[in-house]
């Protein structure tokens, strides 16, 4: 059950943390202990509004003063919004204190305890801006991803009091007791990862067996928060949810029978196994197989576990003929979501997430052995990598006019990753995949779409004011190389990146020319017979198999042909 504290009057010196010297409407106000900041959650129609709320001190304070008003049990502000910030004073315990009070639109979370890379008891206290009141938890918490930088992510498990698991939601989202906060920690405008998701949200196709699992997501969602740890400003995070077995409801592994229905496992190294390059012997009594972690279920549950269905993918992929391969991929391959998720890595440049950083989910192994991918961790993209050099901000080898082939296996595997070149080389994959991706190009691909995708999350951003502070926090942080964080410069740079993809890939990486059967750079009756020769002999080396579908109905027929006669009159 949530533990909701409420505040008041003669329980607000218990409830309300020694980061928190005044409660306005209801919400403590988090002050920064390197700055003096105090910031305050509020509700976003608030924002651009004159403020006029009831304020209680705590205990000990005396004299509260609040933009020069003499503060009794009320105060009146002329506007809220993000930038603006409102001098306040008081004495505490006998001692003047200065600070200033700024607002958001953002709920504010604090985390209270010492973490590192194992989990750890902690305490978190999430403040609602549309609320009269703070929730307040207890966690587990670990760092999640790379140690050893300043702004670390974090895994968050809640826990009842007597350290239970326990299911919690926040903004409309799953409720669970496993939350990750991503922070963004290299990415010089901080919201690539979190766009990523939603896109990939919009139009990736739902796993095959959605049919079965409706809810079933391959993505996670989330939600900003700014966040304070032991009373340091932190600035804003991604809390999002936590892409497992419940997230894909996969099959649960039956306890009774200890029999496996449900699996996944994270590429977590780009090795010979995750690029699908090579076969290596496994061991099931181990966390790890060639690259691949087992993350359900979980090997401190289950021991041993199996990873016979991802070998024997990697296996096939390796050891099939091409014949064999255009044949049974379907049987091993959810191929509607790997399209989409071939068209995703183009679109975004995604070096990163070609063999690891991808999550391959089987939904019941004793029904079926095909594996499914799910996005994860995409900072390196949209003209970013994910080394946290000098290199990493605007590097010429990941402009958008470029084919991810050719970027030098310093920043990416793409060019040896066997699984994704062999299923563009059989000629229906690379047809459905082209004619998706012009498919695409209608909707959410769309440049201005596109863009306007990744603007909503930056604005949003931005107009809370969070974007200010965290530059305050963060610029020049060896996090981030030293290098100055300029997010309108940073955001320009992206969407101006987004434009040229586009247009690249039009031209480029998925360009056609229907009716241009032969592939000569022209439509004329020569093409016309060609594909007539097809359709007589089914020898596919006749025809480009992009082109030739002048209808754009993922097949080959007397149809296409009409589709030739008629562009060739048209000219």
């Amino acid at each position: 059950m949530k533990q909701i504290l409420l505040f008041p009057l003669l329980l607000l010196f218990t409830v309300v943390s020694a980061a928190s010297q005044i409660v306005i409407d209801g919400r403590p106000a988090v002050c920064d202990s390197a700055t003096g900041m105090m910031l305050l959650s509020v509700p976003d129609s608030v924002f651009g509004q004159p403020y006029s709320a009831p304020v209680i001190a705590l205990q000990d304070v005396t004299g509260l003063m609040i933009n020069g008003q003499q503060i009794t049990d009320h105060v009146d502000l002329p506007l809220v919004d993000g930038v603006t910030s409102y001098p306040v004073e008081y004495l505490y315990n006998g001692k003047t204190v200065n600070s200033t009070l700024r607002f958001t639109y953002l709920p504010v979370m604090r985390l209270d305890g010492e973490f590192n890379g194992e989990y750890a008891n902690g305490k978190v206290e999430m403040i609602l801006p549309d609320a009269h009141e703070a929730l307040q938890y207890d966690a587990r918490i670990k760092w999640a991803g790379t140690y050893g930088v300043h702004k670390h992510n974090y895994h968050i498990k809640f826990v009842d009091s007597v350290g239970a698991k326990m299911d919690v939601s926040f903004f409309g989202l799953r409720n669970d007791n496993h939350w990750r906060l991503d922070a963004g920690t290299v990415d010089m405008v901080r919201i690539r990862n979190k766009a990523a998701h939603a896109l990939w949200a919009k139009f990736g196709h739902k796993p095959y067996f959605a049919d079965l699992q409706p809810k079933a997501r391959n993505y996670v969602r989330g939600h900003h928060v700014e966040m304070f740890l032991n009373g340091e400003y932190l600035g804003f995070f991604d809390m999002a949810e936590f892409l497992d077995r419940k997230q894909m409801k996969l099959k649960k592994y039956d306890d009774e029978l200890g029999e496996f229905h449900g699996m996944m496992w994270k590429g977590k190294d780009g090795t010979p196994q995750t690029l699908f390059n090579q076969s290596l012997p496994y061991d099931n009594n181990a966390e790890n197989w060639g690259g691949f972690d087992v993350t359900y279920p979980d090997i401190d549950d289950v021991c041993p576990t199996d990873f016979s269905v991802i070998s024997n993918a990697v296996d096939f992929v390796t050891g099939s003929n091409d014949q064999e391969f255009a044949d049974h991929m379907g049987e091993y391959f959810d191929l509607p979501v790997m399209v989409d998720y071939y068209i995703f890595m183009q679109t975004l440049l995604a070096i990163d997430n070609t063999s690891k950083n991808i999550v391959w989910s089987c939904y019941d192994s004793q029904v079926d052995k095909m594996i499914t991918p799910s996005v994860w961790d995409f900072d390196a993209t949209v003209g970013q990598t994910w080394y946290d050099g000098p290199t990493h901000y605007h590097n010429a080898e990941i402009q958008p006019e470029i084919d991810m082939d050719n970027i030098s296996g310093r920043f990416t595997l793409f060019p040896r990753a066997l699984l994704w070149h062999r299923l563009r080389d059989v000629p229906d994959f690379r047809l459905k995949m082209f004619n998706r991706y012009h498919q695409l190009r209608e909707t959410v691909l769309d440049a201005d779409s596109l863009v306007a995708h990744y603007e909503e999350i930056f604005r949003n951003l931005e107009r809370a004011g969070a974007l200010d502070r965290e530059y305050t926090r963060w610029s020049k942080d060896t996090d981030v190389a030293g290098l100055p964080l300029n997010f309108e410069s940073e955001f320009s740079y992206l969407t101006d990146w987004l434009r040229r993809r586009v247009a690249y890939m039009d031209t480029h990486t998925f360009a056609r020319l229907l009716g241009d059967v032969n592939a000569d750079g022209e439509v004329n009756i020569i093409d016309v017979t060609r594909l007539i020769d097809y359709l007589l002999t089914d020898e596919i080396s006749l025809i480009d198999v992009v082109n030739s579908d002048a209808d754009c109905n993922n097949e080959y027929n007397i149809a296409d042909v009409t589709s030739i006669i008629s562009i060739i009159l048209r000219q």
